[in-house]
């Protein structure tokens, strides 16, 4: 068996983007021609797939367990799923199931501590009156089975406090708890006496996920849609939810969040990668001019010694690197510094506010946008998450081994001419 590289030999490429419509579809066919077959079983060509270009330290796992930092901590994955991809109804799914799921299981053994989640339900799993909320259930309503707004708006409110819904304004604490962000006390106090039942929790997440054309309908197959919403209209067991909550996984694991660790290592703005590549190809020509002078015009050639032409080392050396790191999508000057741009969520309210009079004239000029969203215009953000430093300092490191390569063949081969003295 040979031994293998070290991890920092392995070159590295960020995941390649893919398209979550384009990725849904044969994953959602793949999943009708399983059920339709009846093997009841997830199909092999969807299954979970590892990818090295996604680190185990920014694994989704990780991400969802609230255990990485900023720019790819769960808040901002959230914000991801919102802003660009427009589909945070698969995370908001997957943590209201998990919580759900916990919640149900603990009920099942009352005498199992239940602090670790907050509650929809009343302490005493009693609908008491004290309880009460604007928008709650009839019996009417409840036996209708037809969700009242306000309800669902209440619902929908709780499920977004699963997630980490405030930006960290504090260190990052690496042991956070998974899906229960500690609630002030009023806030606790609203989470903690819900007074829904399960089988009315259920009819709000399906009107609100599973119906078709809801306001967040998931992207699954019709048929396992069917199937779900039979289920849990006579039970009230998550283990009828759970095709879909691992559909919905598979999706964010495989697509989601490749996408999102692309952008959490694209350091900088489109602007300013296109900045830093054009410096790069300048040093780099620099080097190739500052060679040309030295072996034909400095005295002339045949008359300047060889070793002048190790004046272009320099400039080759920085200008590879420049090309290197922007080749991967990053700004060379941001990794050395652990640095990065605002991500798109970050600068809306930025821009919102700036949007005003002769500001707003201003920003129609092409030439203006792309020059505030330049690295020496924009504020520098701290990069706090380790797993990413950590992958940040491989791509300066290779960058700059792969530059002194280059660099190193380029000078053997200039060198070897018979231009000099």
């Amino acid at each position: 068996m040979s031994p293998s590289l070290p991890s920092w030999l392995h070159w590295y490429r960020k995941p390649s983007y893919l398209d979550p419509v384009t990725f849904s579809k044969p994953a959602n066919a793949d999943i009708e021609q399983g059920l339709g077959s009846g093997s009841g079983s997830r199909p092999s060509s969807i299954s979970s797939q590892s990818d090295t270009a996604i680190p185990a330290d920014l694994s989704l796992d990780r991400v969802l367990a609230n255990k990485t930092c900023s720019p790819l901590s769960l808040y901002d994955f959230y914000m991801y799923l919102k802003h660009i991809e427009m589909s945070p109804e698969n995370l908001e799914f997957y943590i209201w199931f998990k919580d759900y799921e916990t919640r149900y299981q603990q009920g099942s053994h009352p005498g199992l501590p239940s602090q670790m989640t907050p509650l929809l339900v009343a302490p005493t799993g009693e609908k008491a009156a004290s309880f009460s909320y604007a928008g709650a259930l009839t019996e009417s309503e409840l036996d209708d089975e037809k969700p009242a707004s306000g309800s669902d708006s209440e619902l929908q409110s709780y499920i977004e406090s699963l997630v980490a819904a405030t930006q960290e304004t504090r260190p990052c604490r690496n042991t956070s708890p998974l899906f229960w962000p500690r609630p002030s006390a009023a806030s606790d106090r609203t989470l903690t006496a819900r007074p829904f039942s399960n089988r009315e929790e259920l009819s709000h997440v399906s009107a609100l996920f599973l119906t078709p054309s809801s306001r967040k309908e998931l992207n699954i197959p019709p048929s396992m849609r069917e199937k779900a919403l039979d289920a849990i209209a006579t039970s009230d067991s998550p283990e009828h939810l759970a095709p879909v909550a691992n559909h919905v996984y598979y999706l964010l694991r495989n697509c989601s969040h490749r996408n999102f660790i692309r952008l959490g290592v694209k350091n900088g703005t489109f602007e300013t990668l296109c900045m830093v590549t054009i410096v790069g190809c300048l040093f780099t020509a620099l080097g190739l001019l500052t060679m040309l002078l030295v072996a034909f015009a400095s005295p002339s050639i045949h008359h300047s010694s060889r070793w002048r032409g190790l004046a272009s080392v320099p400039f080759w050396v920085i200008g590879f690197s420049f090309l290197f790191a922007g080749w991967r999508g990053s700004c060379f000057l941001l990794l050395l510094f652990s640095r990065r741009q605002e991500l798109p969520w970050e600068r809306l309210e930025d821009n919102a506010s700036t949007k005003s009079g002769r500001s707003a004239r201003l920003q129609q000029l092409w030439l203006v946008r792309f020059a505030k969203k330049l690295m020496i215009f924009e504020r520098k953000i701290r990069v706090k998450d380790q797993g990413l430093r950590h992958l940040q300092r491989k791509i300066v490191v290779q960058s700059v081994v792969a530059a002194v390569i280059v660099t190193a063949v380029l000078e053997v081969v200039w060198l070897v001419l018979p231009i000099w003295k």
